[in-house]
């Protein structure tokens, strides 16, 4: 199979499969709110990180900057919270992970969008962008990067249905494969427990699944929280 390192990862996480190290215990938080973009992400940064004292921030905004009219952002400014985010966990003692902008389904998302907000490069053209951005920023800031982008097209490739029908939010198995992404960012440093901060908009959230604001049912933090054997909650 052509993508089949991606969609192994993803196979794991639909199937809920752990990680070697079941001692290892995850305390996730989820902090995503719907609707948001990376500017208002980086005005709620200190309440719902610092404070927390994490181990660990996963940091994904992008598709409101990229998508949603009323919260557009350009690409400087975008990358511009994303790296202010960077150097403020890391100044606590935290460490950040990143993660590119999933492709969409442009037919939905356009049926509640006009197609001139996006110009001539289309929704998936702009997300491009942005990702190639995020990229840059990532290297040149030596952060660690789930490469989430890279992962739903290969899914879509290969008819793994990640994205829901509105063509933006994620299917449970989407949640469960941005965890899973997640997590082998950072699964070689985790050698016994570890507090984890998701922080992001409706995807983070869980828009459409069960559980949804919680680290219960399907979310991603939910999911994420199941990896090596960490009770569920409502954080």
């Amino acid at each position: 199979m052509k993508h089949v390192f991606l969609i192994g990862m993803i196979i794991l996480a639909v199937q809920g499969i752990a990680a070697p190290d079941a001692a290892s215990v995850l305390t996730v938080y989820n902090k995503g709110v719907g609707g948001q973009n990376s500017g208002q992400g980086r005005a709620r940064f200190k309440k719902d990180v610092l404070v927390l004292k994490p181990n660990y921030v996963f940091i994904y905004f992008g598709l409101n900057d990229t998508l949603n009219e009323p919260a557009f952002l350009s690409q400087e400014e975008y990358i511009g919270n994303l790296g202010w985010m960077v150097e403020q966990a890391r100044s606590a003692g935290i460490k950040p992970v990143l993660c590119t902008i999933h492709p969409v389904g442009e037919e939905a998302l356009l049926k509640r969008h006009k197609k001139e907000s996006y110009g001539a490069e289309g929704p998936n053209g702009k997300i491009d962008r942005y990702n190639t951005a995020l990229r840059r920023l990532a290297d040149e800031k030596k952060v660690q990067m789930a490469d989430f982008a890279r992962v739903a097209a290969a899914a879509r490739q290969d008819e793994v249905p990640l994205v829901g029908p509105d063509g933006v939010h994620l299917t449970s198995s989407g949640y469960r494969a941005l965890a899973d992404c997640f997590f082998h960012v950072v699964a070689a440093d985790i050698k016994t427990k570890a507090t984890i901060v998701c922080l992001g908009d409706s995807v983070t959230w869980g828009a459409d699944v069960k559980g949804a604001g919680t680290t219960t049912g399907e979310t991603y933090p939910a999911c994420l929280s199941r990896i090596r054997g960490g009770d569920e909650g409502s954080h």
